[in-house]
């Protein structure tokens, strides 16, 4: 019936105001907008996330620019014959919702219903580190060269927009503010470099590669003899392996359990960022591997799934990509990251950071019409020009394809490994509507509309892609 009503679509813009006819537990409200409950929104394929104190979030999105329009909130629609409306909204405070649209049609009835998605949960115990790792300018990177920046009061004032929930909002903005400096390297490094599955906490790590790793960075100020470089990895600068080594050697513990509670306020953060629309950014891509030094033979240990995990630490993590597609990462197969993946909605910036691979990413088969597994994450970027989705650890994918293609003459390689994914979600309520027909018409051929800066950081100077060119 929605495909029916798209077909005699008519190009308008649709703007609508949410009406709160039931707050029975009096909870707090706020828009992740920071604009007022009451104020216009809209606009083609846009997505606005309400925030409901101790309760959860609702995802009003509005996917096309036609009318009749839909409006969807978490994933329950409804048809608007208008190019205004009112969502007439109540929230009785048991994790629930239902509302309700004027003018409407009869299509669907009065009243809809709905369920809140969670809040994440933060811990003390990992704030309380965090905070020392501030108070020893560990965090955030105390040297950013290439990016505007931001200062302590932007960041906490970014936080009350974005995660006002939260007595922790604060530590959420700087852990994501952190991971768009050069300070996301410590954050990856000690994660793929962990075998996973060996039962042990923490798990062991693969210190040898850790340390060559970081003395073989290269590019920009980002080198071992760099004290803001050193510092991200609470070490200080170094003239040889030996020294990286010798310092990894006795502050490894520390810098591992830095890493862990890093990223679960990177998920947690993530979690509660507002969704992009799925008809906003119909796929996502990222060039691989985007920390220069590694090769493609590392991106293999980035997946839970690399039979490497188990060990023994006496054999080292990497694996040749060719040996991963072949077994792990084949069509078919479910991979699970084992860390923070960045992506971008344009491909001409993975064409930019690629050293070989580019990852394309699908959204669900579902009736979802956000991504509700990626986080735009630009709005507390150290670079307002930046444009970067996140993925936290431990999210899935199907492998979906893997082809070589030809990119533009004046990139750095011109034939590129691409590799197709698709977002999968065991268990969830989302992967349990996939045996049904979707709703959502296919996303084919849609161009992202968001602008294509920069992705994070320079990671890969221009000196260095030229010489990349001549390999």
């Amino acid at each position: 019936m929605l495909l029916k009503f798209l077909s005699s679509a008519v190009q308008q813009h649709m703007n609508w105001v949410l009406v709160i006819i039931d707050n029975s537990a009096g909870a707090k409200l706020w828009f992740s907008d920071g604009q007022p409950i009451g104020a216009i929104r809209g606009g083609c394929e846009s997505s606005h996330r309400l925030i409901i104190d101790k309760q959860g979030f609702i995802d009003i999105t509005v996917p096309y620019s036609v009318l009749p329009s839909i409006v969807d909130l978490n994933n329950t629609v409804a048809i608007c014959p208008e190019d205004s409306v009112n969502i007439n909204l109540t929230i009785p405070g048991d994790g629930s919702f239902s509302f309700s649209i004027t003018p409407s049609t009869s299509v669907h009835r009065s009243v809809l219903t709905g369920t809140l998605k969670p809040l994440p949960e933060v811990s003390d115990v990992d704030v309380s580190f965090f905070d020392k790792m501030m108070d020893l300018h560990y965090v955030p990177y105390q040297d950013v060269p290439d990016a505007p920046g931001r200062d302590v009061e932007e960041i906490k004032a970014l936080g009350l927009l974005h995660f006002p929930f939260s007595p922790h909002s604060f530590q959420l903005a700087m852990a994501v503010y952190d991971w768009t400096t050069a300070s996301f390297a410590r954050m990856v490094l000690m994660k793929i470099f962990e075998y996973t599955s060996i039962s042990a906490t923490p798990y062991p790590l693969d210190s040898p590669n850790i340390a060559t790793a970081i003395w073989k960075s290269n590019w920009g100020s980002y080198v071992p003899g760099n004290k803001a470089y050193m510092n991200s990895f609470m070490m200080k600068p170094a003239s040889t392996l030996q020294d990286v080594q010798d310092q990894l050697r006795d502050i490894k513990a520390l810098l591992q359990k830095f890493s862990a509670v890093q990223n679960r306020l990177l998920s947690a953060a993530f979690a509660a960022m507002p969704r992009t629309s799925v008809f906003y950014a119909p796929q996502l891509f990222s060039g691989q591997l985007d920390i220069s030094q590694l090769s493609l033979d590392y991106f293999g240990i980035e997946m839970l799934e690399c039979p490497l995990n188990a060990g023994p630490t006496s054999e080292s993590l990497v694996v040749s990509l060719e040996a991963a597609m072949a077994t792990f990462v084949k069509v078919g197969s479910t991979i699970t990251t084992k860390m923070v993946w960045s992506f971008a909605d344009s491909i001409d910036i993975a064409k930019h950071y690629q050293n070989g691979l580019i990852v394309v990413v699908n959204p669900l088969d579902n009736d979802s019409w956000v991504w509700d597994a990626a986080s735009y994450i630009t709005p507390l970027s150290d670079d307002p020009e930046k444009n970067e989705y996140t993925f936290a650890p431990g999210t899935s994918f199907v492998v979906e394809s893997l082809d070589v293609r030809d990119i533009d003459e004046d990139e750095r390689n011109k034939s590129v490994q691409f590799l197709t994914l698709k977002l999968h979600a065991p268990g969830s309520i989302l992967d349990d509507r996939t045996t049904q027909p979707p709703s959502r018409p296919p996303l084919d051929n849609i161009p992202a509309r968001r602008s294509s800066g920069p992705k994070r950081c320079h990671c890969v100077d221009d000196a260095e892609r030229t010489k990349g060119q001549d390999k």
